[in-house]
């Protein structure tokens, strides 16, 4: 059961919001790398407003979710439960979604990278960080990428290093970085490069 006194509205418009929301999902990973903004949802605990107007959008009772003990707290599993009706789960292999904060965002293990008769049914990742801009410029290439794209976000090559350990072509984890109301996506087939590293899915290491 839920505090019912936790409870607060979600999208400002529920199907129109969420619709806008979930297109722009599907094109933040179709187009990786550029930005978009969401409709702001109502502002939830320490959850950023695309970070939350993304898992109202996208969870429902057959989407068992994470969430980094960072972000976790009472309002959001009671709100999480009452607009989604999605199970929450402890174990990390066992979540389709999952949501990070930026501290834990450098520590990929255990969730799932899918199958290789199901790739798609792998996790999904939700990274909480405190702006898209400002880090170290790395290129992104690949299906939906004209060329290469320049993108900056604030993460270091632990983290791209960590990505690869979680990547075997077809396998690995789509990823939807938020800040603010902007949203960003990284598919899992995107390759990533800069003049120090490279981090793609054909860079998967043994036994991550």
């Amino acid at each position: 059961m839920h505090d019912d006194s936790l409870l607060q509205p979600g999208l400002g418009n529920p199907v129109l919001d969420a619709l806008h929301v979930f297109r722009a999902a599907l094109t933040a990973m179709s187009e990786p790398g550029i930005e978009t903004t969401l409709p702001e949802a109502t502002p939830m605990a320490s959850l950023a407003p695309a970070t939350w107007a993304l898992l109202l959008s996208t969870l429902d009772a057959n989407t068992p979710v994470w969430i980094s003990p960072h972000l976790d707290s009472p309002a959001l599993r009671a709100n999480l439960v009452f607009h989604c009706g999605c199970p929450i789960v402890a174990e990390r292999g066992k979540a389709d979604f999952a949501v990070l904060s930026f501290a834990d965002a450098f520590d990929l293990r255990e969730f799932n990278a899918g199958d290789p008769r199901r790739p798609d049914l792998s996790c999904t990742l939700i990274i909480q960080l405190p702006t898209l801009q400002g880090g170290v410029p790395m290129h992104w290439m690949g299906a939906g990428i004209l060329g290469e794209r320049r993108v900056t976000l604030p993460l270091d090559e632990t983290f791209w290093i960590e990505r690869a350990r979680r990547s075997a072509f077809p396998l690995g984890l789509d990823i939807f970085f938020t800040s603010g109301s902007c949203l960003l996506g990284l598919p899992r087939t995107t390759r990533v490069i800069n003049a120090r590293i490279e981090t793609a899915p054909a860079y998967a290491l043994e036994g991550a």
